[in-house]
């Protein structure tokens, strides 16, 4: 009985006392790194589309599909569009293809946010970040 008195006492010490090395979130300090200390009011949203044999309807909405505003819509036979539009939007686009006769849409959205981080206590911006749309079929 002792011994598994023991035996709980020291793994309480150890613990205890391993909560108090934990080592702090490590901070990003980097003199030599390039910091945009404004942000950008733009940013690359890019729209990755399967290689069909027939143009893909792209349709670009500002917000998600259901409630959002139709910013632009074309047929395309490239694998890959890009737009420069305003940050701070979520940014919703529908790919639809016609496969063996149906017609299949694939929707994908996100935020477009300013790409901010901290360096060494200065908010940084990244301006080349932006978003990704998936509107590839998947296999």
């Amino acid at each position: 009985m002792k011994k598994l008195y023991y035996i709980s006492l020291i793994c309480i010490i150890c613990i205890s006392l391993s909560s108090c090395f934990k080592k702090k979130e490590k901070e990003i300090c980097d003199e030599n790194k390039i910091c945009y200390t404004e942000g950008p009011d733009d940013l690359y949203v890019k729209l990755k589309i399967s290689k069909s044999n027939k143009p893909v309807e792209i349709r670009m909405y500002k917000g998600y599909y259901d409630k959002g505003e139709k910013i632009d819509k074309f047929f395309t036979n490239n694998t890959e569009e890009t737009y420069l539009l305003p940050i701070d939007n979520r940014y919703t686009a529908t790919a639809k293809y016609v496969v063996n006769g149906d017609t299949i849409m694939v929707i994908d959205s996100d935020e477009l946010g300013n790409g901010a981080y901290k360096n060494c206590d200065k908010s940084c911006y990244d301006w080349e970040e932006g978003i990704l749309l998936d509107l590839e079929l998947k296999k």
